[in-house]
C-alpha cells in the first residue's frame, strides 16, 4: 500500500522540525481541497475552511498513533469529515440540509477513493515538490527517459549532453524521490 510519508508524520507527532508544517501543508491542501469542494463546500469558503481545519490538524496530529491496520488518510478524513460538518452548522444554509448533503455524498465515497486515485495524488504532489530542487534540463530530462519512456541516447542528442549525464540526471531525481517517499506507511 502506498501511503503518507512516515517520518514527516512522526515528526509532527513529536518533535517537529522547521519546514514540516509547511511540506504538510504543501502536500495535503489540493486534497483536502477536494474533498471540501466534493463535500459541498462553496469555492469562496474553501480556505476559509482550510484554514480551520489545519488549526484543529496542528491540535490533533500529535493525538495520531501509527496503526499499521488504518491508514493515516483514514484518520485525515475523520477529522476532516468531524471539522467540516461543525463548519458548516455554523455556516447560514443556503441549499440542502446538512443530512441531505450528507446523504447525497457518502463519506465512505470519498474517503475511500480508489488505491491508485490516492497513489497518483501523493505520488504527483512529491514530484512538484521536488522539480523544485533540479535545473529545469535536468527534470526535462528525467521526464523524457522515465515519465515518456524514450532512450538514453535519444534524449542525450535532443539536450546536447552525454548518454552518461542522462542517466546521471535520472539517477539524481529517482534518488531525490526515494528520499521524500522513503518510510512510508506499509
Amino acid at each position: 500500500m502506498f501511503d503518507t510519508p512516515a517520518t514527516l508524520l512522526y515528526r509532527l507527532c513529536d518533535q517537529p522540525v522547521p519546514g514540516d508544517w509547511e511540506r504538510f501543508v504543501r502536500l495535503f491542501t489540493p486534497l483536502l481541497r477536494r474533498w471540501a469542494v466534493r463535500f459541498g463546500v462553496s469555492d469562496s469558503s474553501v480556505e476559509d475552511l482550510l484554514q480551520e481545519l489545519f488549526v484543529v490538524l496542528i491540535r490533533k496530529l500529535p493525538e495520531f498513533r501509527y496503526d499499521p491496520t488504518r491508514s493515516f488518510r483514514a484518520w485525515l478524513w475523520t477529522v476532516f469529515r468531524h471539522t467540516v460538518l461543525a463548519w458548516q452548522k455554523r455556516q447560514p444554509q443556503t441549499g440542502p440540509a446538512l443530512e441531505q448533503l450528507e446523504e447525497l455524498i457518502s463519506p465512505d465515497s470519498i474517503a475511500e477513493a480508489t488505491e491508485a486515485e490516492y497513489r497518483r495524488y501523493l505520488l504527483s504532489r512529491i514530484m512538484q515538490i521536488v522539480q523544485t530542487d533540479f535545473p529545469a534540463a535536468t527534470w526535462q530530462i528525467f521526464q523524457q527517459v522515465v515519465i515518456e519512456g524514450r532512450p538514453g541516447v535519444e534524449v542525450a542528442r535532443e539536450f546536447g549532453v552525454t548518454v552518461n549525464a542522462v542517466y546521471l540526471a535520472r539517477s539524481r531525481v529517482l534518488a531525490r524521490l526515494r528520499e521524500e517517499l522513503a518510510g512510508l506507511d506499509q
